[in-house]
Parts: structure tokens; sequence; C-alpha cells
């Protein structure tokens, strides 16, 4: 007697919401306090290893108004230095001198079980942002307003900074 079982199950697919989210940053002039902002000439440097196969600098050359960067996993902190005017060019113009300003973002993780294709993805609680003050007033930086505390989707901003 020959016993054959065939079963067929639906395919497992990993969708967006099955990840970890990446931070999400919107820019806004802090003269207005409601127009969007683009920094000229942006890059975003992590400060510390943020882990294999990540590089640390980001280099933005066609930012929107809004950047994604991600946080650490293994730790409750991640600092990012965020420097703007970062390309030089010789046009023969006095070039503008880059200015840097760095924030460490502190929260909890929280380990949520998607599924067995996605397998696990972190989310951050108790999100907060924090501003380096340098002496003399030289941040470009003026202001960062966190949006929300939990860090769990990419749906909308979760940090304003005002420049």
């Amino acid at each position: 007697m020959i016993n054959l079982n065939y079963s067929c199950e639906r395919d497992d697919i990993c969708t967006g919401d099955g990840t970890t989210p990446f931070l999400i940053i919107k820019f806004i002039d802090d003269d207005t306090q409601t127009e969007i902002k683009t920094p000229p000439e942006l890059e975003v440097r992590a400060l510390g290893d943020l882990g294999e196969g990540i590089d640390p600098v980001f280099p933005l050359p066609t930012l929107t108004d809004s950047i994604f960067i991600p946080l650490r996993t293994d730790m409750t902190t991640t600092g990012y230095e965020f420097v703007i005017n970062s390309i030089t060019t010789n046009d023969g113009t006095t070039p503008v001198p880059s200015n840097s300003d760095t924030i460490n973002f502190t929260y909890t993780t929280d380990d949520e079980y998607v599924s067995s294709a996605c397998g696990f993805k972190v989310n951050f609680r108790d999100f907060d942002g924090d501003l380096v003050i340098e002496t003399g007033g030289a941040n470009w930086i003026k202001n960062i307003t966190v949006q929300t505390e939990d860090v769990t989707n990419e749906a909308e901003a979760h940090i304003l900074i005002f420049h």
C-alpha cells in the first residue's frame, strides 16, 4: 500500500510591517514652525558601530523633506551627527563651512514576533532625542520635537528637526 500525502500552504511573505522600523525625521523651518525646509548638503554620520554591514555615513544628495535612519537594536541609545554644507565645490566663491550637530536618541527595545517568514522585529518604546547644545550658539538645529514615544512603523515622522 502506498500512502501519498500532498499538502499545500499559503506562502508567508514578510511585508514592511514585519520589519524593524527606521527612524523617520522630518525637517521644518524654525521661523515658520510649519513649512518644510530641506537642510543644505546634509550628511548623517552614526556615532559608534551600527552593526555588521551598515555603513556609518549616510550621504543624502537628493534629500526631500524626510530621512529614514536605523536605530541600534542591541543597545538603548543611538547617536548621530547631522552635518550641513558637507559638500564643498570649487566654483570660485567663498565656501560655506560645514556645521555639525549631534543628537543622541534613547529608547527601550521590545522584540515582537511577526511570523515564521519575518521572525522578530524590534520596536522602540519610550523614545526620546537629546540635542547636544554647543557653546556659543553654533547649532544649526534649533529645536527637536518627538512626535511619538513608540517607533513601531514607518507611516509618519517620529521626530521633527527645526532649523
